[in-house]
């Protein structure tokens, strides 16, 4: 959802031909709903930040993974998981 801002909206053949303007729109920070007859049909908006671009999170998630590799294996098997295990009894 996009607060404090107005939403660019365009329909299809606008967007297919002005492609480059609204990408750059979208860099600046802009959301730009994509209308088909009228509905909207997608929403093109700048991309959330990935944790893993993090370095520190990258180091923490390695260091997890290191961790757990290293963790004794206790032989213990959890074994096959049923609906009736994940969902409860089965309906009558």
């Amino acid at each position: 959802m996009c607060y404090g801002r107005t939403m660019i909206t365009m329909n299809v053949r606008d967007a297919n031909q002005n492609f480059s303007k609204m990408l750059a729109e979208v860099e600046k920070g802009e959301t730009v709903l994509i209308t088909k007859n009228g509905k909207t049909v997608a929403e093109l908006r700048p991309r959330a930040d990935d944790p893993r671009d993090d370095p520190e999170w990258r180091a923490a998630y390695d260091r997890m993974v290191t961790l757990m590799k290293a963790w004794p294996d206790t032989g213990y098997r959890v074994g096959k998981i049923t609906e009736d295990d994940k969902y409860g009894d089965a309906p009558l």
